[in-house]
């Protein structure tokens, strides 16, 4: 018996030794990271020499902030407001944040879902029965994570000819939503960022609130949280005090005064100051508004259908910055650019609001979370080598195959081209990255073409002949672009005359008119707006940028009745436009 008490007592002895070894070393990792921790005042004096380079008596600016464990620990207003009358930033400008307002938004709906007004699983035309329905549902949820598939209506206000600078209402913008007769993909297949997703879901606040969004959400959550310098703005004509001009600001140097012309709310509006915003971060660590089971749902990334992670919900993106994992959300319209980045482990968050279209907030907030977190960041990952820096051995193409592959290949849903040519005996493809650049092969199936910013595989597809039947694509997303061979452009006058023409499209409500200059195809938008056609292929043309591509249809004598419009601009797909020849 004594020897088994004395075995425990060993026991419990080294238990409790190795316990406190472990307390002595933890004890000493803190005692070493927070030794290596710059001091505030540090850190401080090193955000105010990084930004000193804005701080001009001349120039509009920034007003920043630093929030870390609780505390605003660091504000700064530099350059100026209001050049006019020489009127600085401070910490307590309010500055208009465009897109970072989407957050707002989110927080709006989710408070909607906790008080049981809707669920994120409603499909949109139960509060908004304007919107066509489409083959596929379109919920609320995908709304918030940006899946829906409905149009940007800022590239449809673009490609209408009306102008980003022109004044329209909310209600302009719904019943362009509405005329639409299909969306770019099926809902909840892919992610794609649409002010129309946020502009939406403004609507459904309103709508089953009963009240105004700026309304809802001063009740809701600007009051509760203490934000009296925060709002929706939502009437342009209306008098702000201590309000930021917004101005743009051209690599001459030279300013230029902008002003918002709409009045539209929900994929932007806000109007906030950095002191307001300190307080709207805070609510992220202890929640005043909402409670921690929203705050969850708000920060938990988005689905696809097949599952796959979408880094975007509830107007947040979901990064990683140098090893930490973040929240951010940027905004950038009339004169103004603004970003959050937040540090939910760390408890950090930078804030950057800007009156000057020069200075990208993003730089800012990132270079203060460098400073402020010194110690806990890793190395830059884009330093690390990409996929197509590690490519496999490639083999040199044939003089057989080269001639094999060569040819014009079409993405007919979207317009998208493959270009392969034959140049000093090489295989040269010209139109995915707008370059001419030399295609090797991996294999006789698998073909790449690299630039120095990314790839593409191309996967040819052989008929029995031994012809290329197809060339596969991997996208972005995941899924596969196919591409089919298809004839070179025309390029005689007679035969560029067929298109020339007056087009309509009511989802649009525009006319475009195409006429023959020389041995050259012009397409006017508006009575200001022309622009030159490139022929892609037979039946298809492109703006030389490829902005826009626009694909002839026939009827069945075989004359043009009309086209099929698509786009990518900045990346957010208008596909499938039908216009009709008058």
């Amino acid at each position: 018996m004594k020897i088994r008490l004395l075995r425990i007592y060993v026991i419990l002895a080294v238990y409790c030794l190795l316990i406190d070894l472990t307390a002595a070393n933890t004890l000493s990792q803190q005692f070493t990271a927070a030794k290596d921790q710059p001091s505030l005042e540090e850190s401080a004096k090193k955000a105010d020499d990084f930004l000193s380079q804005w701080d001009k008596t001349d120039q509009p600016g920034c007003a920043v902030g630093v929030v870390k464990d609780g505390a605003l620990v660091y504000k700064r207003g530099f350059g100026m407001a209001n050049l006019d009358y020489d009127v600085p930033n401070t910490p307590t400008t309010r500055f208009i944040v465009a897109s970072t307002s989407k957050a707002f938004t989110g927080m709006s709906i989710a408070l909607l879902a906790q008080q049981g007004k809707l669920s994120f699983d409603d499909e949109i035309q139960k509060y908004i029965p304007e919107i066509p329905k489409y083959e596929y549902p379109i919920t609320i949820r995908h709304l918030l994570h940006h899946t829906s598939g409905i149009r940007e209506y800022e590239a449809l206000v673009v490609f209408s000819g009306r102008g980003r600078d022109n004044d329209y209402s909310d209600k302009f913008v719904l019943n362009t939503l509405a005329r639409q007769k299909n969306v770019s993909f099926k809902p909840g297949s892919k992610y794609q960022y649409s002010n129309s997703n946020f502009f939406l879901l403004g609507v459904i606040v309103a709508r089953v609130s009963g009240k105004s969004l700026r309304t809802f959400a001063d009740e809701n959550i600007f009051k509760p949280l203490g934000m009296k310098n925060t709002l929706f703005y939502d009437n342009r004509f209306e008098v702000i005090k201590n309000r930021a001009q917004g101005y743009a600001v051209g690599p001459d140097k030279s300013i230029r005064a902008r002003s918002s012309l709409d009045d539209i709310v929900g994929d932007g509006g806000i109007m906030t100051t950095v002191e307001d915003l300190y307080l709207w971060v805070q609510n992220f660590y202890e929640p005043k508004v909402g409670n921690k089971e929203l705050i969850k749902l708000m920060t938990t990334p988005g689905a696809l259908n097949d599952g796959g992670k979408v880094n975007y919900s509830f107007g947040l993106f979901h990064i990683n910055y140098k090893g930490l994992p973040a929240i951010k959300h940027s905004g950038n319209q009339f004169g103004f650019r603004a970003q959050i980045a937040s540090f939910p482990e760390q408890k950090f968050a930078s804030i950057a609001l800007c009156n000057n279209m020069a200075i990208l907030p993003s730089q800012i907030v990132n270079k203060l979370a460098d400073i402020y977190l010194e110690g806990q960041l890793k190395p830059d990952v884009s330093a690390e080598k990409k996929p197509w820096e590690n490519l496999p051995p490639t083999t040199a193409l044939s003089e057989k195959d080269t001639l094999r592959y060569a040819g014009i290949y079409a993405h007919l849903e979207s317009g998208k081209i493959v270009k392969l040519s034959v140049k000093d005996g090489k295989l040269i493809e010209s139109a995915i990255f707008r370059k001419e650049l030399p295609v090797m092969a991996l294999s006789e199936k698998r073909l790449v073409v690299v630039d120095k910013n990314g790839m593409a595989e191309l996967n040819p597809v052989f008929d029995k002949s031994g012809a290329v039947s197809e060339i596969r694509i991997l996208d972005g997303d995941g899924s596969t672009d196919i591409f089919v061979p298809v004839k070179p452009p025309f390029d005689s006058p007679e035969k560029l005359t067929e298109y020339v023409g007056t087009y309509y499209s009511d989802e649009l409500d525009a006319d475009y008119k195409i006429s023959l200059k020389g041995n050259n195809l012009s397409l006017y938008i508006s009575e200001t707006l022309e622009n030159r056609l490139v022929g892609l292929y037979a039946d298809a043309v492109t703006l030389p940028g490829g902005e826009i591509n626009l694909a002839f249809t026939r009827d069945d004598k075989g004359k043009i009745s009309g086209f099929v419009f698509n786009s990518g601009l900045d990346d957010r797909e208008v596909k499938g436009v039908i216009f009709n020849r008058r």
